[in-house]
């Protein structure tokens, strides 16, 4: 956390990343509230509210992606083998980086937060929702950061990562109900949301900051979290374990 506080101009744009995407987003798509029957599939008329669930989410997952190339760099850098040099057990070095992520996920989570509501976005589930909002989103942001630090640290380079990352990452957000309700999506995309992991981190999303608080879609996102983690992390501490002991 002290090395992405040391880089103001990475943690500007860090920050400034989600709220480009609130803005320009929303006011591309904003005729989508249009759509007959909008309002009664989602709870709300307006497709800011809708979206606001989408770029926590879309933000959980591209600072996620980030974590790999980070690993990369440290990699590249020297850092990594500073920290296997130092008096300290090897698996908090990886627990220090998903820790790292989770506090950036929280400082973003709380800029879009802070952004909606001034634009007049309210989060129906109270404080109890906000705390629930930003749970979810480290929570999911670290389960899912396994995912990039895996093929960092197979791959040992930045590009390769970046690649990778975004082919596996960006297009699950538009296969989930993120971006547009399951019912006005293509049959053959409502068939992949079912399977989509993001789908159920959008729904709690969306029902903490539409409807309230419906524990069905928070039950449903806490046990993806938990199912998407185990994968992720374990197959991680396995490669990291690896790459340190090298």
């Amino acid at each position: 956390m002290k090395k992405t506080l040391r880089r103001p101009t990475f943690l500007f744009f860090s920050l400034l990343q989600p709220i480009v995407w609130f803005l320009l987003f929303t006011q591309a798509f904003q005729s989508v509230a249009s759509i007959p029957n909008f309002s009664e599939l989602t709870g709300t008329d307006s497709y800011l509210t809708y979206y606001s669930a989408a770029v926590v989410l879309q933000t959980i997952i591209a600072s996620a992606m980030q974590s790999g190339i980070g690993m990369v760099t440290d990699m590249e850098s020297g850092y990594l083998d500073k920290m296997r040099a130092a008096p300290i057990h090897r698996s908090s070095i990886l627990i220090g980086k998903v820790t790292s992520d989770g506090f950036r996920i929280l400082l973003q989570t709380t800029v879009i937060l802070v952004l909606g509501a001034i634009l007049g976005v309210t989060v129906a589930a109270g404080l109890g929702g906000v705390a629930l909002i930003f749970i979810i989103a480290v929570l999911f942001g670290v389960a899912w950061s396994g995912i990039s630090i895996f093929v960092g640290l197979t791959t040992r380079n930045s590009e390769t990562t970046l690649m990778i990352s975004l082919i596996t990452t960006f297009p699950l957000l538009f296969l989930s109900t993120a971006v547009m309700p399951l019912a006005l999506l293509p049959a053959w995309i409502q068939s992949v949301a079912a399977y989509n992991p993001l789908t159920y981190i959008a729904n709690a999303l969306q029902a903490l900051i539409i409807r309230g608080l419906d524990w069905n879609d928070i039950g449903h996102a806490f046990l993806v979290i938990v199912l998407v983690g185990s994968v992720t992390l374990t197959a991680t501490t396995a490669m990291f374990r690896r790459a340190v002991s090298t």
